[in-house]
C-alpha cells in the first residue's frame, strides 16, 4: 500500500481516517504496507500483498482473520479466489518470468481471461482510450489525480498513467484483477480492492477526474455511485474536474451481456449536479477508425441515441472537454511491440503471415467490429520483421495505427 494512500482513502461506512494497526501482525517494504491491517472509528480492513481491501465481504473478512494470524499467502489465497489453490498458483504469482496470460490461464475459466487478455485491441476499448485520453489530458494538464473505477486488470488505468505525475489509482471488486494490473498491465498505479455498490472509500475532492468503464451497468445503485463519482472530483481549491462514464448499455437495444442498463433519459437523469453529454458510441467509433479528431462537441437528441448499442457519458463544469480532440499517442509506459494475440503468426521463410482468429464464437459476436481497423490475412515483410524483432517501429506505423502490432506491457504474454 503506498504511503499517499493513507491521505486520500476513508472508512466506506463511516468515512472515517484509516491507520496502520501497528500492534497487530504487519509487513512493510521501505514506506509500503506489504501485509497488515487498517483501522477507522468504526472497521479494521486488510492490506493483502500491498492492496488494501476495503470492504467486508467474505473473502475479505476471512483474509483478515489471516493476516491477523500471520498468514498473508493464505489470505492472498482467499483473494485471488482461483479455482487453483495450491502451491503451483503461489510459485506462479511469485514468479519474476511470469507473464499475464499464464497467470489469467491459471486462475481458471472464470475469470474471463479471454476478454482481458485481447483487451487492448477490442472496439470497445478503442473507443473508451481515445476518450480517457482526451478527457484526462484537457482535465490534468493543471495537475490532479485520476481514478479508473471497477477498472478490472487496469487496461485503461494504463492510458491514463502519463497524463499527471500523480499515480493513477484503480479501483475493483475482484482482487485478482487489480493484483495483474499492479503487476503486469499499469505498473505504478495504486489499486484499492473495494465494492462499487457501497460508497467509494476515498476522501472528498481527492481527484480530478474519475472514470468508469464498460462496468457501469453491472452497479446496481447507479445514482448512490454517479453521487460518488462526483464527490470524489468536488474540490473548491482546484480547477473543475470530470466524470466519464463509458460503453454503457442501451436499456433500448440488445447485447450479449446487458447487465442492468437504464435508456439514455434515465442515465442523463442521473447527473443533477454537473452538465453532462451523452454520446453514441458507434460516433466515436467511426472518430477514432477515421484517425480523428475525437468530436466531444456534438449534442445528440435521446431519439438519436435510442437506437445506440452502448453510450458514453462525459460529465464536467470544463468548457474544454466538450470539444474536437486529436487522438492521442499510447502512454508513455514501459512497452514492447507484440503481434496482436488475436492473430495467428506463421513464418514463410523470412516473412510472418498473420491470420485473424477469434478466441471463441462469443467473443467475434461481441467484438467483430473491430474489422474495421484488423484486415484478415496479413503478411509482414522481412524488413518489418526485423524492425518489430528490434523493437525500433521503423515501418509498422500503420500496423500500429491499426492495432496489427501492439505496445504490450512487458510479460503480458
Amino acid at each position: 500500500m503506498r504511503p499517499f494512500l493513507f491521505d486520500i482513502v476513508r472508512c466506506p461506512y463511516c468515512g472515517g481516517r484509516l491507520e496502520l494497526v501497528e500492534s497487530l501482525f504487519h509487513v512493510r517494504r521501505g514506506d509500503d504496507v506489504v501485509d497488515g491491517i487498517l483501522g477507522c472509528h468504526c472497521c479494521i480492513f486488510p492490506v493483502v500483498d500491498g492492496i488494501p481491501v476495503l470492504h467486508l465481504q467474505e473473502n475479505a473478512t476471512a483474509a483478515r482473520d489471516r493476516i491477523q494470524a500471520g498468514d498473508p499467502r493464505g489470505a492472498r489465497r482467499l483473494m485471488i479466489g482461483a479455482d487453483v489453490q495450491d502451491d503451483r498458483l503461489d510459485r506462479l504469482l511469485e514468479a519474476e518470468a511470469a507473464t499475464y496470460r499464464e497467470v489469467v490461464e491459471a486462475l481458471g475459466p472464470s475469470f474471463e481471461g479471454g476478454y482481458f487478455l485481447y483487451r487492448f485491441s477490442d472496439p470497445t476499448y478503442i473507443v473508451a482510450e481515445a476518450v480517457v485520453r482526451a478527457v484526462g489530458r484537457a482535465v490534468l494538464a493543471g495537475g490532479g489525480r485520476a481514478i479508473d473505477l471497477c477498472g478490472g486488470s487496469g487496461h485503461l488505468t494504463r492510458a491514463m498513467l502519463d497524463l499527471t505525475p500523480e499515480p493513477p489509482v484503480l479501483a475493483d471488486l475482484f482482487f485478482a484483477k487489480l493484483w495483474l494490473a499492479r503487476r503486469f498491465t499499469a505498473p505504478g498505479c495504486a489499486p484499492v480492492c473495494c465494492d462499487g455498490n457501497a460508497p467509494l472509500p476515498f476522501a472528498r475532492g481527492a481527484f480530478a477526474f474519475a472514470a468508469c468503464i464498460d462496468a457501469f451497468m453491472y452497479i446496481w445503485t447507479k445514482r448512490q455511485f454517479v453521487g460518488e463519482m462526483a464527490r470524489l472530483i468536488d474540490n473548491p481549491r482546484a480547477e473543475p474536474g470530470a466524470i466519464l462514464i463509458g460503453h454503457a448499455h442501451n436499456e433500448r437495444t440488445w447485447s450479449p451481456s446487458h447487465g442492468q442498463p437504464l435508456p439514455p433519459e434515465g442515465y442523463a437523469a442521473l447527473f443533477e449536479t454537473l452538465p453532462a453529454r451523452l454520446y453514441g458510441e458507434s460516433r466515436l467509433f467511426e472518430d477514432v477508425v477515421a484517425g480523428g479528431p475525437l468530436d466531444l462537441s456534438r449534442r445528440s437528441s435521446f431519439d438519436e441515441l435510442e437506437p445506440e448499442p452502448a453510450l458514453t457519458i462525459v460529465a464536467s463544469a470544463r468548457r474544454d472537454v466538450f470539444a474536437r480532440h486529436p487522438l492521442a499517442g499510447p502512454p508513455r509506459a514501459p512497452a514492447v511491440l507484440r503481434v496482436n494475440p488475436l492473430y495467428d503468426a506463421t513464418p514463410e521463410g523470412g516473412r510472418l503471415r498473420l491470420r485473424l482468429r477469434f478466441p471463441s464464437e462469443d467473443y467475434e459476436q461481441e467484438y467483430g467490429a473491430c474489422r474495421a481497423y484488423l484486415p484478415e490475412d496479413v503478411v509482414l515483410d522481412e524488413e518489418a520483421v526485423r524492425a518489430l524483432s528490434s523493437g525500433a517501429g521503423g515501418g509498422l506505423e500503420d500496423l500500429i495505427r491499426r492495432r496489427v502490432i501492439l505496445h504490450l506491457p512487458p510479460g503480458y504474454y
